[in-house]
């Protein structure tokens, strides 16, 4: 929670402020300037270990051609696991172990092309690589390919071949698969439409907990399709897929809410379940622009207390190049209740970047949402996304969603290189 306002705490921030200033001018030179958006920073910003241990003996063995390791090392590069997230590298990776047979690297090769994640999009070569990945006979490249043939563009989606696959892969135990197989039945795409079958498909999976045929079930007993209709029983169905954030329940559920079916009607509960399912549609876009700078604190880490001689102390470990100091100064400046004047609020900008190089993963993340909001720093959603992924290889809890959030709304080709940004900067440290 953040400190409370009080006169005391803000006389004590101006009178720290003069300090500041002072202080900033006269380290002006050794301090990053505000960063432009037609430039990245010049200067080797986050000191972050490249890899630790573990990632450099998979690294060692993925350059001795071990192609388990190899997958495995692309798996950390495109998730974020390793020091940074890096696309483009993680794509080498899966050819390197794919051209050696492993049928996950395969998969994951043909979906990053699918995807167009740190290669151009390409189906045809999604379907190739999917399709060597599928000779292997498992039940997740099985369900991939199936996917693809269900939902490809003209020239590769066969959904009669889909079917097939999917009832292999469902078969092999693939609850996934099985809802999708389903899904084909309720829909007649091709298989004879059956919405007995259907439920059938969907029952085991939404037992299990799978929020797919939750929502699916849940649409069969609203339609009567086989069955007796049961608003209450679909109502139940679609809150429990609501509550995994499924979007399709969201608004199933807010459209029984909205008219009474099941439920009691309650109109502003409908509204909130459509908002909540309109900012999850877009993957969850709104976080990042709805999060502001210095909302992003350490946790764990006491809140800087604000007496007279607590932040003389703080100002002096700051000056030290402390960076914890130097973030916590900046972010107490940031705070809506500090009021702080401009002059100020340009000086934590120079705080959080001087304690972001120094490896401040709570600083990476604030800075970030510095350059989505666009008014300490110029508006810069690439930049914005490359201190993200610093802040993830720093450790720093909330910049995976925050990142995530972000993906949604710029191009595949801004994350590459933002990602490519951020790998560079790391490289750069002495």
């Amino acid at each position: 929670m953040t400190p409370a306002r009080s006169p005391q705490r803000l006389r004590l921030i101006r009178q720290i402020g003069v300090s500041l200033l002072l202080w900033g001018a006269a380290a002006a030179q050794a301090q990053a300037q505000v960063q432009t958006q037609q430039s990245a920073p010049q200067r080797a910003v986050p000191v972050l270990q490249e890899s630790a241990n573990a990632f450099d003996q998979l690294r060692a063995q993925a350059e001795a051609g071990h192609a388990e390791a190899q997958y495995l090392l692309g798996d950390q590069l495109q998730r974020g696991l390793g020091p940074l997230q890096d696309y483009a590298a993680a794509v080498q990776w899966f050819r390197l172990a794919a051209d050696q047979g492993v049928s996950a690297a395969q998969s994951r090769l043909g979906q990053t092309y699918l995807q167009g994640l740190g290669v151009p999009r390409d189906p045809s070569l999604a379907l190739h690589w999917l399709q060597r990945a599928a000779a292997s006979g498992q039940a997740e490249p099985l369900f991939h390919l199936a996917s693809l043939l269900e939902q490809g563009p003209e020239g590769i989606a066969d959904p009669a071949r889909a079917a097939q696959l999917y009832r292999r892969a469902a078969d092999l135990g693939h609850l996934e698969a099985a809802v999708s197989l389903g899904v084909l039945y309720q829909n007649g795409s091709g298989v004879a439409q059956d919405p007995g079958r259907a439920r059938q498909l969907y029952e085991a999976p939404a037992a299990a907990g799978h929020a797919r045929a939750q929502n699916n079930l849940g649409l069969i007993y609203v339609r009567g399709a086989g069955v007796a209709q049961d608003y209450l029983r679909a109502a139940e169905l679609f809150q429990a897929a609501a509550d995994q954030g499924l979007v399709m329940a969201l608004n199933n559920l807010g459209t029984l809410y909205e008219n009474g079916f099941g439920v009691a009607l309650d109109e502003a509960r409908a509204e909130a379940l459509y908002r909540q399912a309109a900012d999850l549609g877009r993957g969850g876009a709104t976080l990042i622009s709805r999060t502001r700078p210095g909302a992003i604190y350490p946790a764990g880490v006491d809140y800087p207390q604000t007496t007279d001689a607590a932040l003389a102390a703080l100002q002096s470990r700051a000056q030290t190049g402390a960076p914890l100091a130097q973030f916590q100064l900046g972010w107490l400046i940031l705070q809506p209740a500090t009021v702080a004047e401009p002059a100020l609020q340009r000086q934590a900008v120079q705080l959080l970047q001087a304690a972001a190089q120094a490896g401040q993963a709570e600083a990476m993340g604030n800075l970030a949402l510095l350059y989505v909001e666009g008014r300490l720093l110029p508006q810069d959603y690439m930049l914005a996304y490359m201190w993200l992924v610093l802040a993830i290889a720093a450790g720093q809890p909330e910049a995976p969603a925050l990142a995530s959030s972000l993906a949604a709304q710029i191009p595949a080709a801004q994350i590459v290189e933002a990602q490519q940004r951020a790998r560079t900067l790391v490289l750069q440290q002495p």
